[in-house]
């Protein structure tokens, strides 16, 4: 039995939703006051993406996190993990990683958001994840596990949105291999709607160029792209498809709630949102 289909207006608020959570969250991964932290625990570079994100599951393998972060080379990860948890147990990183987080929460975006603010948006946070079900969601599923702070409404704010965004993020790698699309294809995909370049996903994702062309390749073999890469018009609403089915199997996350709440929780975090954006804690990944 499959998701529900949703109509626009189901599917914008599911979509927005997706969309703000994974920027809320994601800034983690670039800033300088988490690197910091993880250099302190004689984490690298190399390790430290990988660490963190993976932190809340426990001392997993590679390929356990090969499996659950989908889109990444398993060369890539091996460079990491299980490296990583002989300098530091993933508690330790976990740990690090809410320092991190707390610096720029309460630095340089500290005063986005007021008391009452971060209270009502938590309060909607903390009532999807307690509604949904985490069966089928590994990566939600341990963050939801992660010890909220009871004296930092930010902080747990944040934690709470890397759940809504993790879920998703498993939501979506499960549409993904039921449609099917492999992690290279996915990532061609990816690149054809301008979202990021080839060059960045190749080198950050590990992808060789014999990879990238032979991912190119199965597609086209589908009439899904072009020689170049570039998507056909059935690669682009194919693409479209994996989008939409995403937001269908996502939409728990807004029933929990209801779509109004859900688009009053995402227009009262517009100031952190800015604040964020205007910090330049994102890179150009182009």
């Amino acid at each position: 039995m499959g998701a529900m289909a949703l109509d626009a207006t189901q599917r914008k608020a599911s979509s927005r939703l997706g969309a703000h959570a994974n920027l809320l969250h994601g800034w983690i991964y670039f800033s300088p006051a988490a690197a910091e932290e993880y250099a302190a625990l004689g984490l690298t570079d190399e390790q430290t993406y990988f660490a963190s994100r993976a932190a809340p599951m426990g001392e997993v393998s590679a390929a356990v996190v090969t499996a659950t972060f989908f889109n990444f080379h398993p060369d890539r990860v091996e460079q990491a993990i299980p490296r990583a948890w002989r300098q530091a147990p993933p508690a330790d990183v976990q740990a690090a990683r809410m320092r991190g987080a707390a610096r720029i929460l309460h630095g340089s975006v500290g005063d986005a958001l007021d008391a009452d603010s971060a209270r009502a948006a938590n309060e909607v946070a903390e009532a999807i994840c307690d509604a949904v079900s985490y069966e089928g969601r590994p990566l939600a599923g341990a963050n939801r596990e992660v010890e909220l702070p009871d004296d930092d409404l930010l902080l747990a704010l944040w934690q709470r949105l890397t759940v809504i965004r993790e879920w998703r993020g498993d939501a979506h790698v499960a549409v993904l291999t039921a449609a099917p699309v492999d992690a290279v294809e996915a990532l061609v995909l990816h690149a054809g709607i301008g979202v990021m370049s080839k060059e960045a996903l190749t080198l950050t994702r590990g992808w060789s160029e014999d990879e990238w062309a032979a991912g190119v390749e199965r597609l086209r073999s589908r009439g899904l792209t072009e020689s170049d890469g570039s998507l056909t018009d059935a690669g682009a609403a194919y693409r479209d498809e994996i989008e939409q089915r995403t937001d269908d199997v996502s939409w728990p996350l807004v029933a929990a709630v209801g779509g109004d709440a859900v688009h009053r929780f995402i227009d009262g975090l517009k100031p952190l949102r800015e604040a964020l954006l205007a910090s330049g804690v994102f890179p150009r990944l182009r």
